[in-house]
């Protein structure tokens, strides 16, 4: 799993998880790193699958799709100007998220192993305190550096 600096992104202005959709994919369609499916079934999973997690102090989407839509392995991190609705993985409420990260895996098995990392890191108070913290664009990346590649 790999984060690269040009698939971190801070302070992005997006209204709703359509247009959070539909950037990530033109990122990710540029690159060759999905499909032309990608952005249809990633919308797709989104509304039969939620994704918001409710965390200590901040909400996160982990948003994922089959691994068919996928050409590579990476991870997309999106930290919005504003939060942006997402429904709770556990009861489907609406919540506010604050924090995207995107899963880009050719590899059914492999998304399991991400989502535990992913959940690991985020049980850590000091490591939500710290995102919370983040700045810039750089440093957002340098973060996600340390943590996931």
């Amino acid at each position: 799993m790999y984060v690269e600096e040009d698939l971190v992104f801070y302070n992005l202005k997006l209204d709703n998880q359509d247009q959070l959709f539909d950037f990530m994919a033109n990122q990710l369609e540029k690159k060759g790193y999905v499909t032309e499916d990608f952005r249809d079934a990633i919308k797709k999973r989104e509304q039969e699958f939620p994704t918001g997690l409710k965390l200590n102090n901040m909400n996160v989407a982990i948003v994922h799709t089959e691994a068919v839509y996928s050409n590579t392995e990476k991870l997309v991190v999106i930290k919005p100007e504003q939060s942006i609705t997402f429904h709770n993985i556990e009861d489907l409420k609406p919540i506010e998220v604050d924090l995207i990260f995107g899963l880009i895996l050719n590899n059914n098995e492999g998304h399991l192993e991400v989502l535990k990392k992913i959940s690991q890191i985020l049980q850590e108070k000091e490591v939500i305190e710290s995102i919370k913290q983040i700045d810039s664009q750089t440093a957002l990346t340098n973060f996600m550096q340390k943590h996931f590649n």
